[in-house]
């Protein structure tokens, strides 16, 4: 199936999907909150919340993608957008002094859920985009995501100064989850004809003997994990209340820089301009290991922001274009290597339990930046 033109009235609730894709992101950030509810011996379990969220990319995305062949894209991406409705609200209901058991709880329903929704997401828009527009449309639907994440420190902010707590957050975000799901519901998405088989598990791991292919999958990884970790540590940073307004920079300059990626990449090979990135990225990093003034961390997260912004285009075109008539397979991969951001949380609570400085856990943000330039050096050679 192929269409000439966008029909701008399906595209409004398929781009809706890619706000509420970023909710799950909330997690990482939001983990420093959360910690404040419990003592010290419960910090390190508190450190794996992000963990019940990416988990579920590994465990489900190919069921996941198989199950879609008879469901249907939309009718996927409803049941992701029910199971993130359910794990929003299980700890808001359970109350302020819940146990952390319903955090986690809560939080692998979300995964679950946010799984389903990537999943779908993603081919749906493939199905109201002409071909040759779709990567444009990909990068529309990467700011739609990443300005619900934008949106998440000025909320809590807000919510805490007339609540006194962050915690009205989850029913927020539950209802403008249900107010998606009825916009999709209510919109005739066309469907694709069900074609061949679903990529199995096995199809996608017999891509990673091509080398790009492997490149590309563990630098996706890479990114997934450097990500949590930023969003884990950049609250940690800064020694206030106001300190998750350090992931207001992160994502209002990571959308600033996915508009001026957008232009660049079509005058600059991509993985030459990933690795410019990636190089400046590094710098950051360690420069965050020794920058204690508020103003330099803020523009020291914003930039990291900036450089991460096209990492994830990059690395899946790349794969995309090395092994051809693949592209599901491939697909698979990049959904699997998101469970990646499952370490983060555990990695870096464990380095600034150990050190005391929260600081040092920039270095494990570093090693995934450092993999990430390396193997964009080593793709441009190859290319």
């Amino acid at each position: 199936m192929s269409v000439d033109k966008v029909d701008k009235k399906l595209l409004g609730p398929v781009l809706a999907g890619f706000f509420i894709m970023g909710f799950c992101d909330m997690v990482a950030p939001i983990t420093g909150r959360i910690a404040a509810e419990f003592p010290a011996e419960r910090q390190a379990a508190v450190s794996f919340l992000p963990t019940m969220v990416f988990l579920w990319f590994l465990v489900l995305s190919t069921p996941v993608a198989a199950l879609m062949n008879r469901w249907g894209r939309k009718a996927t991406a409803l049941v992701g957008y029910g199971f993130t409705v359910v794990g929003l609200m299980v700890p808001f209901a359970a109350g302020a002094d819940c146990a952390l058991g319903w955090y986690f709880a809560g939080f692998g329903l979300l995964g679950i859920g946010n799984t389903a929704i990537q999943v779908a997401v993603n081919p749906l828009l493939a199905t109201i985009v002409p071909g040759e527009r779709m990567t444009s449309y990909l990068t529309v639907g990467q700011i739609f995501r990443n300005t619900s994440l934008l949106l998440l420190a000025p909320i809590v902010t807000g919510l805490v100064a007339l609540t006194g707590s962050w915690r009205l957050l989850l029913p927020i975000y539950a209802g403008l989850t249900v107010l998606g799901g009825v916009w999709l519901q209510l919109t005739a998405v066309p469907e694709p004809a069900q074609t061949g088989r679903a990529a199995s598990l096995a199809d996608c791991f017999r891509l990673l003997k091509n080398r790009a292919v492997l490149l590309s999958t563990l630098g996706v990884a890479s990114f997934i994990a450097a990500d949590v970790g930023i969003g884990f540590l950049s609250v940690r940073l800064i020694d206030n209340p106001s300190s998750i307004l350090t992931t207001t920079g992160f994502y209002a300059c990571r959308i600033v820089g996915t508009l001026i990626g957008a232009w660049a990449l079509v005058r600059i090979s991509d993985v030459k301009y990933l690795s410019w990135n990636m190089a400046g990225a590094l710098a950051l990093c360690v420069a965050l290991l020794f920058v204690r003034n508020e103003a330099a961390i803020y523009a020291a997260v914003g930039l990291l922001g900036f450089g991460m912004a096209c990492v994830f285009a990059t690395f899946y075109a790349v794969a995309t274009k090395a092994v051809p008539g693949k592209a599901n397979e491939v697909a698979g991969l990049m959904i699997m290597a998101i469970a990646a951001g499952a370490v983060s949380g555990p990695v870096c609570g464990a380095i600034i339990r150990a050190s005391g400085n929260p600081h040092l856990g920039m270095l494990f943000v570093a090693a995934c930046v450092g993999y990430m330039l390396w193997a964009s050096v080593k793709l441009k050679m190859k290319n």
